[in-house]
């Protein structure tokens, strides 16, 4: 389904130069969980956003479901329809409502009916567990709560792939659970997902396998139980006794 050949992103920042990602190849097959970990600033979330062509890369390819980034007579907003991205930041539009959030892409880009972009919104509020709250506005919910707009809003899409930016990063420790809770559901049901996250529990009961970068290198590329019993690489093993 995503298929990454020798990815590079280079920031050069007045003449400092950053190797962001820094020669990464790796593949998810369709219904693969991958979970991406590493220490703060090592590449994680611009590998995500080179994925979906947030992030235009330097070297190498990226190409989801046959369909390449790189290759110039590909349609990028074509190619970003199959992939849906959750931030850190929830993004609602604050003057519109829940069910207005979860439309409007429906409506611009899917082109869909409103009757057809209503049924798909309400469907996928009850999915994560919030479809009475389909007239408030995003104010009126908890971060959790709007997290879960955020991520039924990239599904009404039907994204091929959907990408997790630390989406429990900003919220309080007690609302973290409701958002997880929503994302093993999704890979369950053979979603096929990248999650940048320091959820060490969730990466242990969800991935198939678990990627750690450091400064821009993938070091390891392994199943949830070898990368936490037993980390090949010296900087894998340090990174787990501090978070572990």
């Amino acid at each position: 389904m995503i298929e990454v050949r020798d990815l590079v992103k280079v920031f050069d920042t007045r003449g400092h130069v950053v190797r962001a990602v820094d020669h990464v190849t790796t593949q998810v097959a369709k219904g693969e969980v991958l979970v991406v970990v590493g220490p703060s600033g090592s590449g994680k979330s611009t590998f995500l956003r080179c994925l979906n062509g947030l992030e235009q890369f330097d070297e190498g390819t990226v190409s989801i479901d046959g369909l390449s980034l790189a290759d110039p007579k590909t349609d990028v907003n074509a190619y970003r329809r199959e992939v849906g991205m959750v931030f850190q930041h929830f993004n609602l539009f604050p003057h519109m409502t829940v069910l207005e959030n979860l439309c409007l892409a429906q409506k611009i880009v899917r082109k869909r009916s409103k009757k057809a972009r209503e049924e798909k919104a309400r469907m996928l509020l009850d999915k994560v567990g919030i479809g009475q709250k389909a007239n408030e506005f995003p104010s009126r919910l908890s971060g959790g709560q709007q997290q879960r707009v955020a991520i039924a809003r990239a599904l009404a899409m039907d994204p091929k792939v959907m990408l997790f930016d630390e989406p429990t990063s900003a919220l309080d420790p007690e609302m973290v659970g409701e958002v997880l809770d929503v994302m093993k559901t999704l890979a369950l049901e053979g979603m096929t997902m990248i999650c940048v996250t320091h959820e060490m529990g969730f990466a242990r009961e969800v991935a198939n396998r678990v990627l750690f970068f450091d400064h821009g290198k993938l070091l390891e590329d392994s199943a949830p139980e070898q990368f936490f019993a037993n980390p090949r690489d010296p900087r894998a093993q340090a990174f787990l006794r501090q978070v572990l």
